[in-house]
Protein backbone atom coordinates (compact mmCIF):
# COMPACT_ATOMS: atom_id res chain seq x y z
CA UNK A 1 0.00 0.00 0.00
CA UNK A 2 1.25 3.48 -0.83
CA UNK A 3 0.83 6.14 1.84
CA UNK A 4 1.17 9.69 0.62
CA UNK A 5 1.47 11.34 4.02
CA UNK A 6 2.82 10.21 7.33
CA UNK A 7 2.93 12.11 10.61
CA UNK A 8 6.28 13.36 11.91
CA UNK A 9 6.10 10.73 14.66
CA UNK A 10 5.48 7.94 12.15
CA UNK A 11 8.34 9.19 9.96
CA UNK A 12 10.76 9.36 12.90
CA UNK A 13 9.83 5.84 14.02
CA UNK A 14 10.29 4.43 10.50
CA UNK A 15 13.66 6.18 10.07
CA UNK A 16 14.90 5.24 13.55
CA UNK A 17 14.02 1.57 12.90
CA UNK A 18 15.65 1.58 9.45
CA UNK A 19 12.30 0.82 7.86
CA UNK A 20 12.35 3.84 5.52
CA UNK A 21 14.71 6.06 3.55
CA UNK A 22 14.71 9.87 3.97
CA UNK A 23 14.91 11.75 0.67
CA UNK A 24 15.67 15.48 0.92
CA UNK A 25 14.16 17.38 -2.02
CA UNK A 26 14.73 20.88 -0.65
CA UNK A 27 15.20 23.57 -3.32
CA UNK A 28 18.84 24.24 -4.21
CA UNK A 29 18.30 27.92 -3.43
CA UNK A 30 17.22 27.17 0.14
CA UNK A 31 19.36 24.11 0.88
CA UNK A 32 22.59 25.94 1.87
CA UNK A 33 20.75 27.90 4.56
CA UNK A 34 18.88 24.94 6.07
CA UNK A 35 19.99 23.85 9.52
CA UNK A 36 17.41 21.13 10.20
CA UNK A 37 18.51 18.26 7.96
CA UNK A 38 17.72 14.63 8.68
CA UNK A 39 20.99 12.75 9.31
CA UNK A 40 21.63 10.13 6.64
CA UNK A 41 19.05 11.54 4.22
CA UNK A 42 19.75 11.16 0.51
CA UNK A 43 19.83 14.51 -1.31
CA UNK A 44 18.10 15.00 -4.65
CA UNK A 45 17.78 18.58 -5.92
CA UNK A 46 14.29 18.95 -7.40
CA UNK A 47 15.08 21.50 -10.12
CA UNK A 48 16.50 19.14 -12.80
CA UNK A 49 13.67 16.71 -12.21
CA UNK A 50 11.02 19.42 -12.53
CA UNK A 51 12.66 20.78 -15.71
CA UNK A 52 12.67 17.29 -17.22
CA UNK A 53 9.01 16.78 -16.37
CA UNK A 54 8.10 20.23 -17.74
CA UNK A 55 9.71 19.47 -21.09
CA UNK A 56 8.19 15.96 -21.11
CA UNK A 57 11.55 14.24 -21.14
CA UNK A 58 11.55 10.44 -21.23
CA UNK A 59 11.46 8.92 -17.75
CA UNK A 60 14.95 7.48 -18.29
CA UNK A 61 16.31 11.05 -18.54
CA UNK A 62 14.49 12.14 -15.38
CA UNK A 63 15.50 9.08 -13.35
CA UNK A 64 19.24 9.72 -13.77
CA UNK A 65 18.87 12.48 -11.18
CA UNK A 66 17.86 10.00 -8.50
CA UNK A 67 20.53 8.14 -6.55
CA UNK A 68 20.29 4.37 -6.32
CA UNK A 69 17.36 4.09 -3.95
CA UNK A 70 17.11 0.79 -2.08
CA UNK A 71 14.19 -1.45 -2.95
CA UNK A 72 11.73 -2.69 -0.40
CA UNK A 73 11.65 0.31 1.92
CA UNK A 74 9.32 3.30 1.87
CA UNK A 75 10.84 6.60 0.71
CA UNK A 76 9.97 9.58 2.88
CA UNK A 77 10.51 12.66 0.71
CA UNK A 78 10.71 15.99 2.51
CA UNK A 79 11.77 19.57 1.98
CA UNK A 80 12.60 22.27 4.49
Amino acid sequence: MIEYRVSPGQAKAQLDNGEAIALDVTSSLVYPAVNGRIPGAMRVPPEPILRGIARRAPSSEVMVHFPALPDGRPILAYCT
